[in-house]
């Protein structure tokens, strides 16, 4: 990444503190009350403490912990400097919102306020938009790697305070199949519209181990659209319009980036079935809440069983204008892994039965 022109890092923290404690705090209070089920005042926050966590192409991130006394609440912070950030900053902010107000979900974070700093450093004119959030504590980005031991694939996950270490078999499973419930708890039948896009290679999920187990969350929602513009979709059955949502994500569980900034990654089988998992209970979540309205969750399933190799191949190809605008390399692999992704999806359906 090259170094800003006029700006140093100096002014980068600078500007999160002002964005934070402006006004005396009058945004950052009512948060800090929410999360702590308690009234406190400006006063009773002991320090702040900023820490920067990563730069991206559009903005940079860093964590907040603010202290109201000896147990911190931690925010995150997105900032924003050029123009065309600033605009996907603010769409961000107003997709979580309407995501976080339409389903009360906990997978996403919740975004708190937004504000301009305009930097007072001698002449310096430049200024900053930010956006304060939930932060993930404990979450780690992971991404597809290899154990030069066994040289075998298997996903890394990111643990800047233990050291990096592999998921196991079933770790692996889990991240899959919890990473596919919950892009499909947000699908929205009616309207088609769902979380697009991600990329496993841009970080956008997280993990945490709890022990044994793993919790996954994602870390942000760029866009809330239908991704049908290649159908129909006035005249598109909504029952046919999830199947293809279904298909799409299949196939984009499988992509990544070697250790994250490698070559492209396609992960092993062991996706296919968790993603078809993951899937499924999602809908029966759905289902539960009255938010399904597709009938019954056992006719999809059926439906899909007795689809053929040939027949899924068809649905596939409707798909491809998607896949090649979204990334050429992307698409190259997945046309080399088609056919054999074709039958792991076809004999992953076969096998699968639905528990409710």
């Amino acid at each position: 990444m090259r170094p800003h022109p006029s700006l140093v890092l100096k002014d980068y923290f600078d500007a999160i503190r002002d964005f934070l404690i402006k006004d005396g705090g009058t945004r950052l209070i009512p948060v800090l009350n929410e999360r702590l089920g308690k009234d406190i005042c400006f006063d009773d926050i002991i320090k702040i403490l900023i820490r920067t966590e990563k730069h991206g192409v559009l903005y940079h991130l860093a964590s907040v912990e603010i202290f109201p006394g000896d147990a911190p609440i931690t925010l995150s912070v997105s900032v924003a400097v050029s123009e065309k950030s600033r605009a996907w900053l603010v769409h961000e902010a107003d997709v979580l919102d309407s995501l976080y107000k339409k389903y009360k979900l906990q997978y996403l974070p919740r975004a708190y306020f937004m504000g301009e700093i305009k930097l007072k450093r001698d002449t310096l004119k430049e200024s900053m938009y930010m956006l304060a959030a939930d932060w993930f504590e404990g979450f780690h980005e992971w991404h597809l790697s290899v154990d030069n031991a066994g040289g075998k694939q298997k996903i890394s996950i990111w643990d800047l305070e233990k050291g990096y270490g592999f998921a196991s078999r079933s770790e692996t499973y889990e991240i899959f199949k919890q990473a596919s419930k919950i892009l499909a708890l947000y699908y929205d039948t009616k309207n088609f519209c769902q979380i697009y896009p991600w990329h496993h290679a841009a970080g956008d999920f997280v993990v945490k181990k709890h022990g044994s187990s793993i919790e996954v969350k994602l870390t942000t929602a760029r866009r809330y659209d239908s991704v049908m513009v290649f159908l129909e979709e006035e005249s598109l059955n909504p029952a046919i319009a999830l199947i293809y949502f279904f298909l799409n994500l299949t196939i984009k569980m499988r992509l990544d980036k070697l250790d994250g900034t490698g070559e492209v990654a396609w992960a092993d089988d062991l996706s296919v079935q968790a993603a078809i998992e993951g899937f499924f209970e999602a809908l029966l979540v759905m289902d539960s809440e009255g938010r399904y309205q597709l009938g019954n969750v056992g006719d999809l399933l059926s439906l899909l069983k007795s689809f053929k190799p040939d027949e899924i191949e068809k649905l596939f190809y409707s798909l491809s204008d998607l896949f090649q605008k979204e990334d050429p390399a992307d698409f190259s692999v997945i046309l080399h892994n088609m056919k054999d992704h074709i039958l792991q999806l076809y004999e992953g359906i076969q096998k699968f039965q639905l528990l409710q």
